[in-house]
C-alpha cells in the first residue's frame, strides 16, 4: 500500500519543479524585450529641449514626445541609427533607422521601379511634429516594425539608437535662413 504522506510529498516535490522552470521561463523571456526606454533630447547648445518615451506593446514600439522651447511650426522627427548626439550637426546620429525590410524593400523597389520614387518610409520615420505659438508640442506614434528587444529592428541594439528633430517640414523651415532639413535637436534612446 503506497503511504498518502509520500504521495503527496513527492508531488510537492514535482509542483515545485515545474512551478521553477516556468517562473525562469517567464523571467528570461521578459528580460529579452526592455518594457521602456527614454531619450533626453538636446538642442545643439546641450540644453534640453524635450523628452520621448519609448513602451514596448504587442504591435511594436510607443512614443511619447514633448517639446518644448522650439520654433512654432511642423518639424520633422526621425529615430537615426546610431546613439550619438553630437553638436552642433548631429551628423554622428547617422540615417535613419531602417530595419532588414526597409533595406531589402528599397532594393527590390529600384529594380522593379527605377523611375518612380519609393513611398515606403524607413521602420524609423514618425509623423511630423507641430509646435504651438508657446514652443511646445507633443506627439504620440507607434513604430510598429521596431521593438525594445534584441535583433537588428531594436531601438537598444549595439551601437544604439538616437531621436532627431529637424528645423521644419514639408519644405518650410521654422527658423529663417536655416533648411528645413537641418537637425536641432538629439537625444540618445536608453
Amino acid at each position: 500500500m503506497i503511504n498518502q504522506n509520500n504521495l503527496q510529498s513527492r508531488l510537492a516535490s514535482k509542483l515545485a519543479v515545474i512551478l521553477s522552470y516556468i517562473t525562469l521561463t517567464a523571467v528570461t523571456a521578459t528580460s529579452a524585450i526592455a518594457q521602456s526606454a527614454t531619450s533626453r533630447i538636446l538642442n545643439i547648445k546641450g540644453v534640453q529641449v524635450g523628452t520621448a518615451t519609448f513602451t514596448q506593446t504587442p504591435l511594436g514600439v510607443k512614443v511619447l514626445l514633448e517639446v518644448q522651447n522650439l520654433a512654432k511650426g511642423e518639424h520633422m522627427v526621425h529615430v537615426h541609427e546610431n546613439g550619438k548626439c553630437d553638436a552642433p550637426e548631429f551628423k554622428t546620429s547617422g540615417k535613419h533607422f531602417a530595419s532588414k525590410d526597409d533595406n531589402e524593400h528599397d532594393h527590390m523597389q529600384m529594380m522593379h521601379n527605377k523611375h518612380e520614387e519609393s513611398k515606403h518610409k524607413p521602420a524609423g520615420d514618425l509623423p511630423n511634429i507641430v509646435v504651438k505659438q508657446d514652443g511646445k508640442g507633443t506627439l504620440t506614434a507607434l513604430l510598429s516594425e521596431l521593438s525594445l528587444g534584441t535583433g537588428k529592428n531594436s531601438l537598444l541594439k549595439k551601437g544604439g539608437t538616437s531621436i532627431l528633430i529637424h528645423a521644419g517640414a514639408n519644405g518650410k523651415s521654422t527658423i529663417p535662413n536655416v533648411d528645413y532639413k537641418t537637425r536641432i535637436a538629439c537625444g540618445i534612446i536608453k
